[in-house]
Formats: C-alpha cells, structure tokens, sequence
C-alpha cells in the first residue's frame, strides 16, 4: 500500500496549470495591438508630386479658383472666404456641368484649404480638379 501512496503524489507534481500564463499572453497580445494603431498616426509624411496628366482644355465649363495666403480668385475675380459657397451657388445654378480647378500655392494652410474645399462641396460641386506641379 506505501507503493500507491508514491505514485499518486507523482501524479499530482506532474500537472501544470497554465491559465495565469494564458491571460499574461492574452494582455500582451492586446497591449501590442493597440499600441500599434496609436502610431500610425506618428509616421512622418513627404508626400510626392503628381505625375504629368493629360489636361481637357475643350471644357469651357471648367472654372479656376486661385488660392494663396492673402486672397482667392476665382475666375480672375478676388472673392472673399464668406462670399465664395454664394457665388459657387449661383455658377452650379446656372450651369450644372460646372468643373472647378482648383490652384493652391504651398504656402496656403491645410486648414484654408480644407475650408476651400468645404464651400466647394456644400455649393454642390463634385467635378474638382487640383492643380499641381509636374515632377522634373
């Protein structure tokens, strides 16, 4: 009977219980997946230039917006930020094949131009073109 006793106690050593090991796994796991999604946004961005494209000059329902840091053309008229969805209204009204070519210098802030791009689209125009400059 002093045998039996020895081979129960052996049996009971031999069992290992990993479920602390798992959840350690499974936090890590976790930690690592959304660190990952937090740094995607850190990537420094140098965003390229376009390459050359065919331009349709045969549109003559394409107007052109210029924008630099002191003021904003559009057709070669200087339209102020307020003004600009008003008369964007009226242009798509009369013409609702309008296309809008839009020039920025790179000085002009993203958030100018995200405003810009706003009126644009609260006018209803959807045919935008954005100017750029060809690689060399």
């Amino acid at each position: 009977m002093h045998s039996l006793d020895f081979l129960h106690q052996n049996e009971e050593e031999l069992s290992i219980n990993i479920t602390s090991l798992i959840d350690v796994i499974f936090i890590l796991l976790i930690f690592f997946m959304v660190s990952t999604q937090f740094k995607k946004a850190s990537i420094p961005l140098d965003l390229p230039k376009s390459e050359e494209t065919e331009e349709n000059t045969e549109n003559d329902d394409t107007k052109v917006l210029a924008v630099n840091a002191e003021k904003m053309e559009l057709d070669g008229k200087i339209v102020s930020m307020e003004d600009l969805q008003a008369l964007l209204e009226e242009m798509f009204a009369q013409n609702p094949k309008l296309a809008l070519s839009l020039e920025c210098e790179r000085t002009v802030d993203f958030e100018q131009v995200v405003q810009v791009l706003s009126k644009i689209q609260n006018a209803g125009i959807s045919r935008i073109g954005i100017v750029h400059e060809n690689l060399e």
